[in-house]
Formats: structure tokens, sequence, C-alpha cells
């Protein structure tokens, strides 16, 4: 602090724009330009550029936020901006800006307090005296238990006592005629202040099997709570919450003789789980560039933790012991079985995951009645759904019940009122802080048409419309209730977010069958993405491709049960389509798009539906203006999580924006196990409910993270996979993580893999091989086979294949790709395999014996050979589906779709054979 002005006056006199645009003038000159309300510069330190942004009005005034990582500090205020340029310490920068802004010195720079009279009160914030702490520190170096509790925490009471005046109570016997008992040997130490003063109000700690009938038996402290200090703040930059004075002690003593003690101070509340109201003030947590929440790493430190991020409106580092050592820092400083220190420390530090939200770009709106006369920008949004200023917003109406007035009119003519009840629906919007807002169409001057009119929150937030979410909402009443007041009294919200993600992949496993098993992770990260699709600025969508009987629908339909405000929309009208993502702001499900949105037989694709899904997967170019009938226009934000279901699969252009989940027909012996059963309401309600809780109380998490992910990337495809990862990295499940990762490089339609046309038809001839052919091989069977491997998109339409891969669409050009690569030699024919003609090759014996020598040398089990049928090519070639019934082939999954001809006809082959023999007639 300055000698000649005060800090808080200076901090005051900050507050004012005028005063804000006069130390900003003179810090930076011209390089400062003004924009709007802020002033831009390049840097905290100076010159010309707009990386720097300084407020000068609403609640960040006076402070700076830079965008460039690489800046001298990320944000601070107008004193750190002093600091930065001049390379002065804080007292000299609050001397500079008095001078500057023309402050009033302190009158004196000594005041001494006058003596209280005897009868007086004491006030125990006042500094201790000498002597108390000198009798109390003799005590504790008389008792030999006090001493070795100190010392059996690793902590050193020579240190304690004179860092921290920790000394030991008397024994106080209580008086003649009172009632009561003896108290006393407990260890006391005074509270130490931000100036690093000791101060009367004094903790006190039981040391079990010594003190006599301590009130508690770990720690007190008389009086409200408030903060100790472990030492004085002037000077330092980052601040750790430990969760009691004990672990103060310990961090200290670890780093009092390292640079880390002059560049963090650590504090904690008096009271343990009790929060000190200076807390309570976001001044409190500003001006430091990092603050630590070190508490323990059990629930009881989550809940604490969880309390102090919900008091200030800035970014923390939540930073934890490693649960396998113990659960507070005195275990991790003292555990013996690796060597711990201050460098595992600082690792720890550096390696913290920021929770909360960090200081906006740009100061959030303030309530209308706190609004200056003006001009202002027009700042409406779409408030179904949204996430605006670091807060998500989640419209839904309630029913309210009122006792009215009514006027009634008696036989004689005359009135009188009477009280009658009354019912109407109320829209309301819950903000992702728990706070529950109010919408209401601001008083508008006379004259005023009704469309010029601002419809706002109550918390000053301009929306376009007043939301409608009586359809599409899906939080219901009872759980909103319940997660605003778990947000007010600091619990958790919601389960462990990889304990909530068990449960969806379980739920989706008994829900129908994929042949791709890492596709129930990938569909389950897309479930939870949807609760937080806002905090993303592009997302992938789903599609469901599969024949008649494959599943599809009903996983759709699951995937809508478990999704934030899932709905579905089969073969309706492109107007509802366009209703439900203007005001259902969700997922939607496109249900047989072949049907949806169709315009006719001249239309060659989907209508305005398909062009929608073109831009819908982007923040940037999901919003378009619409016309509507009576020619005015409208602001559509398309942008959303969609899934598709359709057969015929979908367009080039599309298929670059969308992840493509097969359905197959069930097998037989899924079917058999029973596993699989279907929607169950009972289950995804609850779990959707959840899910709400859990995207309010993590979008700000999750939108952090996909930050730091997508600023180095810039293809379309590792655009669209951020946002999954981002989810899958949330649960710290490395089993998950590794799933979601695995389905995305098997279904990103650029390629990640390098596999090319030639690996996979070598792959494909390869499994053949294994499966039993060794002379010679039908085209069929290798369709067959491809079309098991998703990367082959062989049962895609045309148009959605990579050029690379047309080759595999053609049965000629396999032909000659076999001859190419060795699989074949020059032997081929044509035979009938179930009424229809089919090519057959000579398999190369060479590659043969390739494949069997690596099955044997990785001990894997190939099956018998065909030698049995003969020297036969085309029954050798034949054998995978003449031999076989159709309820044990292998291709019973794909068959219909990748073999349809040779299906239907060995379907009236067997029927055929199934018939009875005429019987013979008897000449008579």
């Amino acid at each position: 602090m300055s000698r000649r002005y005060d800090i808080k006056a200076i901090r005051d006199l900050l507050t004012r724009p005028d005063n804000i645009e006069r130390v900003i003038a003179d810090l930076y000159g011209s390089d400062a330009v003004r924009e709007k309300t802020a002033y831009l510069v390049a840097d905290a330190s100076g010159g010309a550029g707009r990386s720097c942004k300084f407020e000068t009005t609403g609640q960040f005034a006076g402070r700076f936020h830079d965008f460039n990582p690489a800046g001298t500090k990320p944000h601070g205020d107008l004193i750190d901006a002093v600091q930065c340029v001049r390379g002065c310490s804080t007292a000299d920068a609050i001397q500079y800006l008095g001078d500057l802004l023309g402050a009033a010195p302190k009158l004196s720079v000594v005041q001494s307090k006058p003596k209280a009279s005897p009868s007086a009160p004491t006030d125990d914030l006042d500094p201790i005296s000498a002597e108390t702490l000198r009798k109390n520190r003799a005590r504790l170096s008389k008792a030999p238990k006090a001493l070795a509790y100190l010392e059996g925490r690793g902590l050193a009471p020579e240190i304690l006592m004179e860092r921290f005046g920790v000394g030991l109570t008397g024994l106080f016997q209580p008086k003649i005629g009172d009632d009561g008992e003896s108290k006393g040997h407990a260890i006391t130490a005074p509270v130490m202040s931000r100036e690093g003063t000791l101060i009367k109000r004094q903790m006190k700690i039981a040391v079990p099997g010594f003190s006599v009938n301590p009130v508690d038996t770990n720690s007190w402290c008389a009086g409200s709570p408030i903060t100790a200090w472990s030492g004085p703040a002037e000077g330092k930059r980052w601040l750790f919450v430990a969760e009691g004075v004990k672990d103060l002690w310990r961090i200290y003593e670890a780093i009092r003789e390292t640079s880390l003690v002059g560049r963090m101070a650590i504090i904690t509340s008096t009271h343990g789980s009790g929060v000190p109201e200076e807390w309570k003030d976001p001044e409190f947590w500003t001006g430091w560039e990092k603050v630590f929440l070190g508490q323990d790493n059990d629930p009881a430190g989550e809940e604490m933790a969880k309390r102090v991020r919900q008091l200030a409106q800035r970014e923390f580092f939540r930073v934890e012991v490693p649960r396998e050592i113990g659960k507070d820092w005195t275990d991790f400083f003292e555990a013996d079985d690796r060597q711990r220190g201050v460098p595992e420390f600082e690792q720890l530090l550096e390696a913290a995951p920021a929770i909360g939200v960090a200081m906006p770009a740009e100061a959030p709106t303030a309530p209308l009645a706190l609004q200056d006369d003006g001009e202002y920008e027009d700042r409406r949004i779409n408030i179904n759904g949204a996430f605006h200023s670091g807060q998500m917003y989640y419209p839904f109406q309630v029913r309210m019940v009122e006792t009215v007035k009514r006027k009634r009119q008696a036989p004689d003519g005359s009135s009188f009122m009477v009280d009658v009840k009354a019912s109407y629906y109320k829209t309301k919007v819950v903000r992702s802080d728990g706070v529950m807002l109010g919408i209401s169409v601001a008083p508008a001057p006379h004259g005023v048409e009704d469309e010029d009119k601002v419809i706002v929150l109550d918390d000053g937030t301009e929306v376009l419309s007043v939301p409608k979410p009586r359809e599409f909402s899906t939080w219901t009443w009872p759980s909103v209730q319940k997660f605003v007041k778990n947000m007010e009294e600091g619990k958790p919200t919601h389960r462990p977010t990889a304990e909530i993600m068990v449960d969806i992949v379980a739920y989706l496993r008994q829900l129908t069958w994929l042949p791709n098993d890492t596709d129930y992770e990938l569909i389950a990260a897309y479930v939870m993405m949807s609760y937080a699709y806002n905090g993303f600025d592009a997302i992938p969508l789903l599609l469901l491709n599969g024949e008649k009987g494959s599943g599809k629908t009903t996983l759709a339909e699951g995937i809508a049960d478990l999704s934030f405000n899932g709905q579905i929309l089969g073969g309706g009208s492109e107007k509802a389509f366009v209703r439900f993502l203007d005001q259902g702001r969700g997922l939607l499900v496109l249900d047989d798009l072949e049907a949806a949105g169709r315009r006719g037989k001249d239309d060659g694709g989907y209508g305005d539906i398909n062009q929608v899904l073109k831009v819908s997967y982007s923040k940037t170019t999901g919003v378009k203006s619409v016309v509507d009938q009576n020619g005015s226009t409208r602001m559509l934000n398309f942008y959303g999580p969609k899934v598709i279901t359709n057969i015929l699969g979908i367009d080039a252009v599309n298929a670059t924006r969308m992840y493509q989940i097969l359905c197959r027909p069930m097998p037989k012996a899924v079917k058999e196990e029973g596993r699989i059963r279907g929607r169950d309401l009972a289950t995804t309600e609850p779990l959707r409910q959840e899910l709400h809780a859990w995207g309010m109380a993590n979008i700000a998490e999750a939108n952090r993270i996909y930050l730091e992910k997508a600023a180095n990337r810039g293809g379309r495809a590792e655009q669209i996979a951020a946002p999954l990862e981002t989810i899958a990295e949330m649960t710290d499940d490395e089993g998950f993580i590794g799933a979601v990762k695995s389905a995305i490089e098997r279904l990103a339609f650029n390629k990640s893999d390098n596999l090319t046309a030639e690996d996979l038809l070598i792959q494909a001839a390869e499994t053949v091989v294994e499966r039993g052919t060794r002379v010679s091989i039908s085209l069929s069977q290798i369709q067959a086979e491809l079309a098991l491997i998703p990367e082959a998109r062989t049962l895609d339409a045309a148009a959605a294949v990579p050029r690379d891969l047309l080759p595999l669409q053609d049965p000629a050009t396999i032909g000659r790709m076999l001859k190419a690569l060795g699989i074949r030699n020059d032997q081929s024919g044509r035979a009938r395999l179930s009424g229809q003609t089919v090519r057959y090759y000579g398999l190369d014996k060479a590659f043969v014996a390739g494949v069997l020598e690596r099955a044997e040398q990785e001990k894997r089990a190939v099956e018998d050979p065909c030698a049995a049928l003969g020297p036969d090519m085309a029954r050798q070639a034949f054998a995978f589906c003449e031999a076989t019934r159709c309820g044990l082939c292998a291709y019973s999954t794909i068959c219909e779709a990748a073999l349809p001809q040779i299906r239907e006809g060995k379907i009236a082959q067997d029927r055929h054979r199934s018939k009875p023999s005429p019987m013979p007639r008897v000449k008579r």
C-alpha cells in the first residue's frame, strides 16, 4: 500500500469512466484506440494493436482482458496495467495514480487507536499482544504431547511458533458455583490478517488424548468466519485456498524457502466449511492472476470448492491431491512411498484444470433499472437454450394459481367484489448459475410499434421473442427446482460425469444391437454433447443407415428420449422442421429422411431440409434469414444436434458433416440372449433430468476444453470431432476416451488411417481365405466381405462414397484389382449361384500360403478347407453360400443389402425343395 494514498480510495476513483480514460490516455497515448465503450491496445505493456481490451463502463469497468496468449498479462485492472507499463511495484503504481487523478492524501500515515476503557469490550480483530504470544508459546514448548501431535503431521513447532504465533491454551477451572468442567490444553493460533499481522481472534485445535473437554474434536474458532492468511498479500499474484489451517501451515512450510512463497498467498476459512463474508464479494477475488481451489479431494472438499466457485464471476483452478496418495496436502507432503516436494506440487498447479467462468470479453448486460439513458447496440438473442456471456439459459413454463378479485352483481343491481381462483401459464427462464429469471416487455414511450419494443429478462438480457417452450421443453419443473436449490446451497447438482456416462452406454446396449461396438460410446457422447452443444462452434450430425428391420428407428427414438429437448419428426413437413429448429433448440430426429421433406419426384433431393442440413452443423453458417408468407423476414437458427435415419444414405456434401452409424438386422444369437429390450422411458426420463442439470453446470467447462482443442484445428473433420472428444475427456475415463476416438477414426469421412481401396480389398480376401476358401473365390463373397467393413462403404449410395473408394463399387474393377494385387491367378469362370450368374476366380497359391502362415504365427484359428467338395472350382467358390444355412451364415446381417438377388434366389430354392413331391399317376 502507498504511504500517501489509500488503495481503496484509488480503486473507487478507477470505477469512473472519465478517470479510466484519463489513465489510459496517460499510459498509452495514441496507441489506445476507442471502440464503443472500450479501448484497444496491443498489450497491457503498450503498443499499437487490438489484442488487449480495456472496459470503461459496466461491471468490468477499469479492467482489461488480453486475448493474445503470449501477452504480458491475460487480465487485470488499471493498477496492474500501470505496473506493466512503468515496471514498478504496487505501491509506486498507487502513488502514480493518486498523483494523476488528484486523490486526497491520507491525513495521517500512522493513526493509533484510543485506549479502550477497562469496561469496554476488546476488539478481537486488533493485533494480539506480545505478552499473550509469549505465554502461549511457553505453554506449548513445555507440552510434549502437543509438540508430538504437530510433528506427527509434518509440522515444525519452532516455525509455527515464530511465524504464526502458535501456542497452547492453559487449563481453565470452573469458578465456585459455576456448572461445568475444566477446559483447556488446546493448540491455539492467532489469525493472520491480509497485511501479515497476528490478531486477537484465535483458532483452536484439539490434541487427541491431551486436550481437556475441547469444543470440537478437530478445530474451532469463536465469532463469524473470517480469512486466515499465510502472510502479507502485497506483491503476490496467485492465491491458494486451503481447506483448513493445518493444510495452510503445511503448504507454507514446504514452499517457504522457494520462489513460490513470493508469488503465492495461501488462505483458509477460520471455520472450516464456513464461508467468510468477504468471500461473497466478487471484488475479493479480483486482482489475482490465478486462484487455486485446493480443498480436500473428498465430498466435503468438493462441496466447499463448489461453494467458493459460485461466489465470484471469474476463473478458478481446481488442484487436488492425487487420490492414490491421500486426501489433503499433509498426506501429500508426508507420503513416504516416494519422494515428494515442491517440484511435484508446482506440476500439480500447472496442470490444474480451469473451472468456472473467465472474465467475459464483453461486459454482460445489466438489469434495465441500472442502465443509463442513451443509445445501445442491438444485442438480442434467441434465448431457447442459449449460451451467452458464460451462462446457459433454459426457458420453461409453469402453471400459476392466484386469488384475484372479480366484480359480481347482486339481484338488487348492486355490485360487490369476490375472491376467485385464477390460473394461467407463465414463461420463466433458469440460468446456469441457478438464478431464476422472469421475462417481460420493457416499457416504451407512447407510439412505439410492438415490433420495436424490447423483450428483456430480469438480468437485462435482450431476447428476440418470448419463448414458447411448452411443446419442446423436456426439463420438468420439479427437476428445475431441485437444480436451483442445490445451486443455492452449494450442493452437487448431479453425479460425476463418468457415472452418468456408464448409465447412458448401458441403456444404449439394451436398446438395440449395433455391429460396431464402439458406436455405443460415440452415441453416448453425442447424447451428452446435446446438453452443451451451444458451447461449441461446430458439431457433427449422426446418420443411422440400414435396411428395414435393422433397428435404426428404435435407436433414433431412444436417442431422442435421452437428449436435450429431443423430438422426432417422421415424414413431417418442412414447416414443422423449421418450427422446431426455431423454438425447440434441441436434438431433432429426422426419421426416414427419404420421406421427410421430399417435395416430388422431380426434386432430386430432400427439398429445403437437405439444404438446411448442410449449414446446420456450424454455429456461424446455421443462422439464416427466411421470408414468411406475409413477406416479413425472420432470422432463424438452424444450428443444433440432429439424428437422421434412412436406407439410401446421404449426399456427398452432407456426408462430410456426419458420422454414419451402420444399423443391421439383429443376429439370431443376440436375439436369443434376450439382452435387447428396446425403449424404456422409466430409465431414460430420470437420466434426462440429471443430464439437464449436468449441462447447465458443465457447459462453461466444456466450452473451455473445446476452445483449447479447436484452436489448432482447421479441417471440418477435426472441427466436428472436437465436441465429442471434449465430452469424452470430461469423463476422465481412459477406456471411454479410447472408444470414442476409435469410433471417430473409423467413421470419419476423410480417412485418418490412410486405408486405400487396395488395403480394404486385401483385408477382405484374407478374411475369405481364413473362413475356409483355398482354391477359388467368388465375386459375391468378396462383395459380402467388403460390406462387413464399414470403411469400405460399399452399402452407401454411390454419391456418398469417397472418390478413392469408388473402385470397390464396380465388379469389373474388383476383378482387375485382385489380379494386380496377386490375389488371384489367370483362372476364372462363371456359374449359377441361387439362380444368378456369378463370376469366380482361382486363388494364387502364394497368397493363400501367406495368409495361413501369418494366421499360424499370430495363433489365430482358421476354418477347415472345402476340399471335400471336389475339384470343381465353382462349387469351391460358392461353398460360403451353398454349404451353409442362412441363419448360421457369417453374412446374414448384410446379405439382403449386399447380395439381394442371391438371397431371394436361395429363399425361393429352399421353398421349392421343402414342397412335397407330387404323387405319380397310376394307369388304370
